[in-house]
């Protein structure tokens, strides 16, 4: 006798069928780059597999939660899961996907996250949905280490003031603007995330754009070949940095654009007469 096979095959195929390409429709300004979110992945899937009767059931098999510390103090959650989404067609028949998750967060939403990625890609590779970009985050998050890992804090009297001829400031107040006299340009001190790059042409020709993302949650950029490695060189070195920025208007709203980038430990500054001279210096 013949074993019948279940309509869930049939059921997914015809959802293939009917599957169009998702474009790239959520824009990620501060990166500059279109992603394809766990929403359109839904919205439009959801009627297709209520027309043919095929329902998921999703069931988390591992869990995996490391807490985590940014280069600043940050505190962040990573939960990595592993899922098994089964897929169920009206005659009871069914087949099973099961995929890695991994999200990040500080506060209480990175298991959301890890099982909106996982049900993404389950269902996008299950359906070979056109995916030419790694989208789980438009958002990264800074590079981050175990607690357990973390090196001994440094001193507070190793830590800088935003303006090196003030007394040190408290860590908590790192972040305040200081603004260079006369030229509207912003001085911050920050540890830099990785600095990443762009290309294009335009008609003035082939360009580079460097940009990184501080633990202030910002996003810097410069097209200057000598700032974009000074930038990349400090930001594997993870210390803090004096970011010299001005807001520029840009095609798709404001950017903060890098004018000069220097180290923020006392070493590199010396005596306070120094280190105003080394912020004059700085080409504005």
């Amino acid at each position: 006798m013949k074993e019948e096979v279940g309509n869930i095959y049939a059921a997914l195929a015809a959802i293939m069928a009917e599957a169009k390409a998702l474009g790239k429709d959520s824009r990620n300004q501060q990166q500059g780059f279109n992603f394809r979110g766990i929403d359109a992945v839904m919205n439009h899937l959801h009627p297709v597999f209520a027309k043919h009767g095929v329902f998921v059931l999703p069931e988390v098999l591992e869990e995996r939660t490391e807490d985590r510390q940014t280069k600043s103090g940050g505190h962040l959650l990573y939960r990595i899961l592993k899922v098994r989404f089964s897929f169920l067609a009206q005659d009871g028949s069914s087949v099973s996907s099961v995929v890695i998750g991994e999200g990040m967060d500080s506060g209480d939403k990175a298991a959301n996250k890890a099982m909106a990625v996982a049900l993404k890609y389950a269902v996008t590779q299950m359906l070979l949905l056109p995916y030419d970009e790694v989208d789980p985050d438009a958002d990264t998050p800074p590079e981050s280490r175990k607690k357990t890992d973390t090196p001994p804090a440094k001193p507070a009297a190793q830590v800088a003031a935003p303006v090196p001829a003030k007394p040190p400031a408290p860590l908590a107040e790192r972040h305040e603007e200081t603004r260079a006299p006369d030229e509207g340009c912003i001085v911050l001190e920050l540890v830099l995330g990785e600095v990443r790059t762009k290309t294009g042409e335009g008609p003035r020709g082939p360009w580079t754009r460097y940009y990184t993302k501080a633990d202030d949650g910002e996003f810097y950029s410069t097209f200057d070949q000598k700032t974009g490695a000074a930038m990349s060189a400090l930001a594997l070195a993870g210390d803090p940095v004096l970011m010299t920025y001005r807001m520029k208007d840009g095609p798709k709203g404001p950017t903060r654009e890098v004018v000069a980038v220097s180290s923020a430990s006392a070493d590199d500054y010396g005596d306070g007469d120094a280190s105003r001279k080394s912020l004059k210096e700085i080409p504005f």
